[in-house]
């Protein structure tokens, strides 16, 4: 198979393996370390989830608009 090139990050001479990155760079491109995230990622604060719902997790979502928080609310 033929080169595909150089990996498009900083200081790195690496042969391509996908997106323009080595492999190393592609791993850490898929967690959302480098350059521009895979996904966009959950509104809150800290989180890198993928959003499922009103821009939040299925963990923050259901911790704010879930049973508990309609019971909660009903509650004050």
């Amino acid at each position: 198979m033929g080169s595909k090139g150089t990996c498009k990050a900083e200081k790195c001479d690496k042969d391509v393996r996908a997106k323009g990155y080595c492999e190393r760079h592609y791993r850490s491109w898929r967690k959302g370390k480098l350059g521009k995230a895979r996904h966009r990622s959950c509104n809150e604060a800290g989180c890198g989830k993928a959003p499922a719902r009103r821009g939040l997790c299925l963990d923050h979502f259901g911790k704010k608009f879930g049973k508990a928080a309609s019971d909660a609310a009903a509650a004050s």
